[in-house]
């Protein structure tokens, strides 16, 4: 999905069509102490991104559109698209609330074209909404494609073109590779895809270890990913700005028990179980700490979330002030027949 976020609030806010536009972590009145969280391609040609702090964003444009983030809008309708490609049947897997992949069981680029271009029609006329697909070998390909796509748009990468496609490109084009691993490419004079093609394996392995032979066999051409068929719906979760910083739990409480009753509410009604429970404390300098806990059998257990949120949210609170809170579950079933609960 393209600028999903803020794509989405463009769909119930139609003035906002066409002018840059923030999708914030804080409501209206505290938004100059909040994040990006995303924004309009109108709004990046002023420089503007996610998870820039919003103050910064309104020096670079004054009149900027601002709306608070409403993360059960946004699941709501990720779970309509995801239904959506999940009607053709073929093996797919959810990667975020706004990507997922689908193995297309057709008999070449043709008809993989033919169906991305219905499901960027079906989405665009059911929800009104923007998206870009990529196509390709593999599940790596199709993403360096799709991203070079975007926005809005179509593409296919043949097998016989990825070296070439792929050459002059920087290799942080390449999903997974971020910062430190660039640095560590960069110290042996790697920067292009393409460099890294004809870099020696063992020298790639010393450096990263087994992400280096993949890196390797991506940047000639193959790609050895697999569509990991998985529930449509990632997780669950609320988030929630206190009205001032908390630095005791007692503090956190009231808020807790309200996210965890929703969250609750949210997998009983989408008839949902679920193996881990994470909860988020977002400190008053706006650096954020998520801690987890999974289970080795599914759960629908109302007790298990408070309990678990509880003491994993204990572990984290009391270094410094905290302004937001957060509470999710994941690794996420539908309930079907028998139910194995913890």
């Amino acid at each position: 999905m393209d600028y999903f976020f803020a794509a989405c609030e463009e769909v119930r806010h139609p003035e906002l069509k066409g002018k840059p536009l923030i999708v914030g972590t804080n409501s209206e009145e505290t938004k100059m102490k909040g994040v990006v969280q995303a924004c309009n391609y109108e709004a990046r040609k002023f420089g503007i991104h996610s998870a820039m702090p919003t103050s910064y964003a309104y020096r670079l444009k004054q009149d900027v559109a601002y709306l608070e983030s409403d993360d059960e809008y946004y699941e709501n309708i990720s779970a309509k698209i995801m239904a959506m490609l999940s009607e053709y049947g073929f093996r797919m897997e959810v990667d975020s609330i706004d990507e997922a992949a689908l193995e297309a069981e057709v008999s070449g680029y043709e008809d993989a074209l033919k169906i991305g271009r219905e499901i960027k029609e079906k989405i665009k006329q059911r929800l009104g909404l923007p998206c870009t697909v990529g196509i390709s070998t593999g599940k790596v390909f199709a993403k360096i494609v799709c991203d070079s796509a975007k926005p809005n748009g179509i593409k296919a990468l043949e097998e016989k073109d990825i070296k070439d496609f792929l050459k002059d490109k920087d290799v942080d084009k390449i999903p997974g590779v971020g910062k430190k691993t660039q640095d560590k490419l960069a110290s042996i004079k790697i920067k292009k895809i393409g460099e890294l093609a004809k870099a020696d394996p063992m020298v790639l392995i010393d450096t990263l270890g087994s992400f280096g032979k993949e890196l390797f066999l991506i940047a000639n051409g193959t790609d050895e990913s697999i569509v990991e068929e998985n529930m449509s719906v990632v997780s669950i979760g609320r988030e929630r700005t206190l009205e001032k910083n908390a630095e005791k739990m007692e503090d956190l409480e009231p808020m807790l028990k309200s996210l965890t009753n929703e969250v609750i509410t949210e997998v009983k009604k989408q008839r949902l179980m679920f193996k881990t429970i994470g909860v988020k404390a977002r400190y008053f300098d706006f650096t954020d700490r998520i801690k987890s806990k999974s289970f080795t059998s599914y759960s629908d257990s109302d007790e298990l979330v408070i309990t678990t949120a509880r003491n994993l949210l204990k572990t984290i609170v009391g270094d410094k002030p905290v302004r937001k809170i957060g509470v999710r579950v994941s690794s996420l079933i539908s309930v079907k027949g028998q139910r194995n609960l913890l």
